[in-house]
């Protein structure tokens, strides 16, 4: 079966009859490098807010590359960049535990939104673990957080700049980067942007300003790695094929190959103790979540890797397939539902019909 653009039309139709969004872009990279795209009931260049796409673009892979370039090291302390942690286990953990969201906080970050930005950095940087780093999955965006932070300590520059520098300038990602609507560069106009949900917590309909809420509220100190890029279909897509076509050099290994064990996390944790949880196992790598078939659907191989934004984005890519699939659409619009049940299903529903022709 090769691949068909109008199967995946009827899919985006179907999902906008049920509801599940308005307003959609698919993208894919097929087995022979080359893309298409499906744009529904909006341009093929809109602009989305990509919300949690933002740890893997620009924050892991930033690491990543840094990692692959000796300027960091997985066992590095995190308090030797940010001193001010004074959290219990503070001197045990690492950046492993930061890229692998093996970090044990149970604080969701939406209940902080209501105080300054240096109230929630202090919530963070004094919270009291009930296990030791490496012991369990815990996925969220403290530990994204914290690796912005030290990503611009390390280097001087915040996100944006680093993203621009390293990504979006070299591969032409020209609609990419933190506040589309003000930046100097590349500015992006309203009319352009999908405007992402009729928010109650700031009264208004959000468009081109950050909808995660603590990160709204901590970009008035400095662009955070956990949520807040904007970006479009054809620039994530020239994103997912550097890391595809293995650049720079050892990437592709680190993100598709590198699924943890709990004997691999041992290492990482203090004497005594013993790691558990699904982060340790196959369904977590550095940054980027492993065959999960949640989102992944089921015709992808054990080495695909992907991640979810709470916004109705994702990006499934599979190396053994040398193909890929992004998704951004408008499924918080315009109120957000209680659950991601109904845009998993989609994204599985994509990745199958994708996948399953090439």
């Amino acid at each position: 079966m090769a691949f068909s653009e109008s199967n995946i039309e009827r899919l985006l139709e179907q999902a906008e009859s049920a509801g599940v969004f308005h307003k959609a872009v698919a993208g894919f990279i097929l087995p022979d490098g080359s893309t298409r795209l499906v744009a529904f009931n909006t341009p093929e260049n809109t602009v989305f807010d990509i919300a949690s796409l933002t740890k893997v673009c620009p924050t892991s892979t930033l690491a990543l590359c840094y990692i692959l370039e000796g300027k960091l090291h997985l066992d590095d302390r995190v308090i030797d960049y940010i001193p001010e942690l004074q959290t219990n286990y503070r001197e045990d953990i690492r950046i492993f535990h930061l890229l692998t969201h093996s970090l044990d906080y149970r604080v969701p970050m939406k209940t902080l939104r209501t105080l300054p930005p240096e109230g929630i950095l202090n919530a963070l940087f004094t919270y009291q673990f009930a296990k030791a780093p490496g012991a369990d999955f815990n996925y969220g965006n403290p530990a994204s957080v914290l690796l912005g932070i030290i990503l611009q300590r390390l280097t001087g520059k915040d996100l944006q700049q680093q993203g621009r520098e390293r990504f979006f300038e070299p591969l032409g990602m020209t609609r990419s980067g933190w506040d589309p609507l003000t930046r100097d560069w590349n500015a992006i106009p309203r009319e352009e942007i999908a405007p992402t949900e009729i928010c109650e917590f700031r009264g208004r309909e959000i468009c081109g300003e950050i909808h995660d809420e603590s990160a709204w509220v901590l970009r008035k100190l400095f662009p955070v790695g956990s949520a807040g890029m904007f970006s479009c279909v054809p620039d994530l897509l020239k994103f997912v094929k550097m890391v595809l076509e293995d650049r720079p050099a050892g990437i592709l290994k680190m993100v598709s190959e590198n699924a943890f064990t709990r004997e691999d996390a041992a290492q990482f944790l203090p004497a005594g103790d013993s790691p558990a949880g699904a982060a340790n196992g196959a369904c977590t790598a550095l940054g980027w979540e492993l065959a999960q078939s949640k989102f992944m659907g089921s015709r992808v191989s054990p080495h695909a890797f992907g991640k979810t934004g709470f916004t109705g984005a994702s990006i499934v890519a599979d190396p053994v397939a040398g193909a890929a699939v992004v998704l951004l659409s408008d499924f918080t619009y315009p109120h957000r539902e209680a659950s991601a049940d109904r845009i998993h299903a989609f994204r599985a529903s994509l990745a199958d019909a994708f996948f399953g022709a090439v």
